[in-house]
């Protein structure tokens, strides 16, 4: 398939498919690694083999809201996978939950125990949830606890707030567990809260994408896997500048732009993306959609 060169090769494959599958295939999502999601996935990496110890790193990562965290995080876990031991015993190294929308000692448990797959009830005493939880921990031999959203601790009162650290940090002591809070920039002021539970954090960031090579060469990356027969010159100058704005500089929102473009691309018959199609997708960034509102 030489003449799909711009194409991965499994991608070239599926220009053979109906509208309808290429279609579907358009909208899902497609891991793309680049240099900064690797450091992060290294770090992750070292500190799941941490040794226990009594005061387990932990990390805070950081990124606005679009710019792959979770999908970062994802595909941690999925290189991390649950295993059923030669005993029958299950293994699982990494475990992923939501924080819940605030510092609410009970739901975190009940969070945790949905995540592991515990059947409970939301009416249980908190300590009876918590003991749950950590049994069940200890039982598939847990070696990193990643809490989403960590933010959401900032949606309580400063004393929910200092108490709810303090559970982490017990449960993290308790454990010889390390943590890897994930969130928005005001993770940070959460977390400092608790300044000793601070010190324990240390910080990654994902910050957004600026219009320069590296930005080039991640949609030259998008470009080998949108099942377009032709090629779409996304790091070309006009194009670029393009999807750098429409996307707000997150990768989020690159792929997103691309997943409706490819879509109208393969509707309209065209098989490439260029300014014009990117024009009328029916795009509204953001920032923007508080403007759109005033014109309803």
């Amino acid at each position: 398939m030489t003449h799909f060169d711009h194409l991965k090769p499994e991608i070239a494959e599926t220009l053979t498919w109906t509208t309808e599958d290429r279609i579907y295939f358009a909208q899902q999502n497609h891991w793309i690694s680049y240099p900064r999601a690797k450091e992060i996935m290294t770090r992750l990496e070292d500190q799941l083999a941490h040794p226990r110890v009594q005061r387990m790193p932990n990390t805070l990562l950081v990124g606005e809201s679009g710019n792959g965290k979770s999908t970062l995080i994802d595909r941690f876990r999925e290189k991390h996978p649950v295993k059923i031991l030669p005993s029958g015993e299950p293994l699982a190294p990494v475990i992923v939950m939501e924080m819940p929308s605030e510092p609410n000692e009970g739901r975190f448990w009940t969070e945790l125990l949905l995540s592991l797959k515990i059947a409970h009830r939301d009416t249980d005493p908190v300590q009876r949830k918590e003991n749950q939880a950590i049994s069940v921990l200890t039982y598939v031999q847990a070696r990193m606890l990643i809490i989403d959203e960590i933010h959401n601790v900032l949606h309580g009162s400063a004393r929910q707030q200092r108490h709810f650290l303090g559970m982490l940090k017990r449960l993290s002591n308790k454990l010889q567990l390390p943590l890897v809070a994930v969130g928005t920039r005001d993770s940070i002021l959460a977390l400092h809260t608790d300044t000793q539970l601070s010190s324990r954090f240390e910080p990654l960031a994902l910050p957004r994408w600026q219009l320069d090579v590296s930005f080039l060469r991640l949609l030259a990356s998008f470009e080998r896997l949108l099942p377009l027969a032709e090629p779409s010159q996304l790091s070309s100058q006009d194009i670029a500048i393009k999807l750098h704005s429409m996307s707000g500089g997150t990768i989020g929102g690159v792929a997103t732009v691309l997943k409706r473009a490819t879509v109208k691309a393969i509707r309209d018959g065209k098989e490439h993306i260029d300014a014009k199609l990117l024009d009328n997708i029916g795009w509204v960034k953001l920032s923007d959609y508080g403007k759109e509102a005033l014109k309803l």
